[in-house]
C-alpha cells in the first residue's frame, strides 16, 4: 500500500499515474479535496506520530510526498519519521534562476521586506498567496499593497482573520504572460512579490511579465528538503523506483 500526499497538481498526476498500474493507495490532504481517482481520500493534519501509527497499521511501502513545494512543515515532518520506509519527492519542475536587475531571489520573507524598504519601494503586488499575508504585515500596514489570493472561503477567511483591507484583495490563479502584463500595467506597483512555484506555479510567465513593464520582482527561493527524500520529477522514474 502506498500513501501520496497531495492537494496539488503533481499530486493529482501520480494519483493518476497509480490508478494506471492499478496500485492500491491513499490519498491525503490537509482539507476535503474533491477527488476522482481510484484511491482511499483521506484528510486531516498528521503529526510525525500518527504517520507512523497509519503506516503501521495500512502496512505503507511507499510514501510519496507531492504536496506544495513550500509545505516546508509537511516536508519535514514526513522525513522526520523514525520507520525505514522510501520518501519520494515527486516535485514540479524549476526553471534555472533568471539574471537580471529587476530580478531578484530571497530566502525569507524578513530578507525581502528588508529589501523593499532598503530600495524604497511604496507599492507592491503579492503573488505569493494567502498563507503569507501574515508573514508581510509590517511592510503591508505601512505600503500600499495588493495580494492576489484563490478565490475561495477559506482564502477569504485567512485573509479577513489578518485584518487585510478587503478592497486590496486580487481574486484567481496565476495567469499567461499577456494577463499578467495587463494586471501589473494596471496596478503599476513598484515591486512584484512571489514565490519561486516553478511550472505548474506559472513562475516563468510572472518573471516575463514583471521584465516586459520594467516592474522588479523579489522571488523567495523555494525551500530545500532532507536528503532523505528520493527527489524525481518524471512518470518514467516514479514507476521505477515503486515497481
Amino acid at each position: 500500500m502506498i500513501l501520496v500526499f497531495g492537494g496539488t497538481t503533481e499530486g493529482k498526476q501520480v494519483a493518476r499515474i497509480l490508478d494506471e498500474l492499478e496500485y492500491p493507495y491513499y490519498y491525503s490532504t490537509k482539507t476535503k479535496v474533491d477527488y476522482k481517482g481510484k484511491g482511499t481520500p483521506i484528510h486531516g493534519v498528521m503529526t510525525r506520530s500518527l504517520l507512523e501509527t497509519f503506516c503501521k497499521k495500512h502496512e505503507i511501502t511507499h510514501i510519496i510526498n507531492a504536496s506544495h513545494p513550500f509545505a516546508v512543515q509537511l516536508h519535514q515532518m514526513i522525513s522526520d519519521i523514525s520507520i525505514a520506509l522510501p520518501l519520494i519527492r515527486f516535485q514540479r519542475q524549476f526553471s534555472p534562476r533568471i539574471r537580471d536587475q529587476n530580478v531578484s531571489y530571497v530566502d525569507s520573507f524578513e530578507e525581502a521586506i528588508r529589501y523593499f524598504n532598503k530600495n524604497n519601494y511604496s507599492s507592491l503586488l503579492a503573488l505569493s498567496g494567502v498563507q503569507t499575508i501574515a508573514k508581510l504585515r509590517s511592510y503591508w500596514e505601512e505600503h500600499l499593497t495588493w495580494f492576489r489570493i484563490l478565490d475561495r472561503d477559506s482564502s477569504r477567511a485567512i485573509a479577513d482573520e489578518a485584518g487585510f483591507p478587503k478592497t486590496k484583495l486580487l481574486f484567481g490563479y496565476p495567469q499567461s504572460k499577456a494577463a499578467e502584463t495587463e494586471l501589473f500595467t494596471k496596478l503599476s506597483p513598484t515591486v512584484i512579490f512571489t514565490k519561486e512555484s516553478g511550472s505548474n506555479g506559472k513562475l516563468e510567465e510572472k518573471i516575463a511579465a514583471a521584465l516586459a513593464v520594467n516592474i522588479p520582482i523579489v522571488i523567495l527561493k523555494k525551500p530545500k528538503i532532507s536528503n532523505r527524500y528520493l527527489c524525481i520529477d518524471t512518470k518514467a522514474a516514479l514507476i521505477k523506483i515503486i515497481s
